[in-house]
């Protein structure tokens, strides 16, 4: 259990877990603002292209945002340059980009980019990853179909043997 303020308390592991979470957060800004940079790595399909996330814990009128299970919300701030057109990579005629848990099971879109500009959205997932792919259509799908061209990985994600996911070891699972 964990005391807000005389008479309140919390009784739920997820809260102490997302208040823990918080105050590294926090602490991690000051002593180490990179960890609130996500620089996003170009893949073959554009060599040339590259990314920058730019995290910071969304504010609420109690200090932080949370999620009611106790996840810390980040504003995100994204720019890409170096973008090829979408067609030259296919069929597509737009860039999005995606934010996904670090298994994969749930991704959620952020917005449409285009070299050059920023999109602002949001994020509450504790570790995650972020890509830009090319599609086509008017989106709004819940997976992404396209190619992918920028990738890049929360740093709590980096904390994590990467071998045993499917992702990173040529679609085998072990």
């Amino acid at each position: 259990m964990v005391r807000l303020s005389p008479g309140r308390l919390v009784r739920s592991g997820a809260a102490v877990v997302g208040c823990l979470t918080l105050l590294a957060t926090l602490g991690a800004a000051e002593s180490r603002p990179d960890l609130f940079k996500i620089d996003l790595r170009p893949t073959e399909a554009a060599p040339s292209a590259s990314g920058v996330a730019l995290l910071s814990p969304a504010r609420s009128p109690f200090g932080i945002a949370l999620t009611r299970d106790g996840r810390v919300i980040f504003d995100v701030s994204f720019t890409a340059t170096g973008l090829p057109a979408p067609s030259t990579l296919g069929r597509f005629d737009h860039y999005v980009l995606w934010v996904a848990r670090d298994d994969l099971g749930e991704m959620q879109q952020l917005g449409l980019v285009r070299s050059g500009q920023s999109v602002t959205s949001r994020v509450a997932y504790n570790k995650f990853l972020i890509v830009v792919t090319a599609e086509s259509g008017a989106g709004g799908a819940g997976k992404w179909t396209g190619p992918i061209v920028l990738r890049g990985f929360a740093p709590s994600a980096l904390l994590e043997n990467f071998s045993g996911k499917t992702m990173f070891n040529g679609g085998m699972p072990q």
